[in-house]
């Protein structure tokens, strides 16, 4: 291809691939940004009148690779973990308020979900919006739940708080005080605008070795922009053929036409 003037208004779109084994598994065509930073450090020998720099000295580059996406999925959240994703029947806890029921001479309420046992429930008088004193259940039927008379009658709501089990298989991370992100290649994806022959070129930058830093940051909240996820990769480097000798390179960079 022909060499060009480029200029760059697309986004990086990143294979994840296992270090150890080699075998992608995860790509993203969704994150919001992505901005490759590499620096060095830089010292210098000074001398003379005025002690002007006479002579530079560079050491220490780093490169780091940052995405930000407002769309994630489980995997993004266990490359931070650094655990695998469990998946199974799970015990959930849930809150409900409901109204009380005569049903044939038993005071009653309905859930939305069979609750486990009754020894994980606790049923509570709701008033105008405030929990007060505690109900007790007696007995389980499916959905429906007896609880003692005396104390609520007919037309009174109480809050519920109980445990059911999923009746799919659902997924569970444990985010763990010893594991932390594993090593990984990214080879990303891009486009580059061509002033000089006016054309698209493509462009494929290579990580060899990258590891993601373990702090991340997810907000809850109804007003303002969606959350967005914030992945800091640190980039090392990896002995690679460059001019016919091995040498410790942090990424390549390749355009090509299609």
């Amino acid at each position: 291809m022909k060499a060009g003037r480029y200029g760059s208004r697309a986004i990086l779109n990143p294979t994840f691939i296992d270090y150890a084994t080699g075998k992608p598994f995860m790509h993203m065509d969704y994150a919001n940004t992505a901005s490759q930073e590499t620096t060095a450090d830089v010292v210098y020998a000074t001398g003379g009148d005025g002690a002007p720099r006479r002579i530079s000295f560079f050491g220490s580059k780093q490169s780091t690779l940052t995405f930000e996406t407002q769309i994630f999925t489980m995997k993004h959240l266990a490359m931070f973990a650094g655990r695998d994703i469990e998946k199974g029947v799970r015990s959930i806890f849930k809150r409900e308020v409901v109204p009380v029921v005569d049903k044939s001479g038993t005071l009653t309420i309905t859930l939305q979900k069979t609750p486990v046992n009754l020894t994980s429930m606790t049923v509570l008088l709701f008033e105008n919006g405030v929990a007060t004193e505690e109900i007790v259940p007696t007995a389980i039927k499916t959905k429906d739940v007896e609880l003692t008379t005396g104390t609520v009658v007919a037309g009174d709501e109480v809050e519920v708080f109980y445990r059911f089990e999923t009746t799919t298989e659902a997924q569970r991370l444990s985010i763990t005080s010893g594991d932390f992100p594993k090593y990984i290649q990214i080879i990303g994806d891009t486009v580059y605008a061509d002033e000089v022959n006016t054309g698209i070129v493509s462009g494929q930058l290579t990580y060899f070795k990258a590891r993601l830093q373990p702090n991340f940051t997810l907000n809850f909240s109804p007003t303002g922009d969606p959350t967005s996820l914030s992945m800091v990769f640190d980039i090392f480097p990896q002995k690679v053929l460059v001019d016919g000798s091995y040498k410790d390179t942090l990424y390549d960079i390749v355009l090509y036409d299609e």
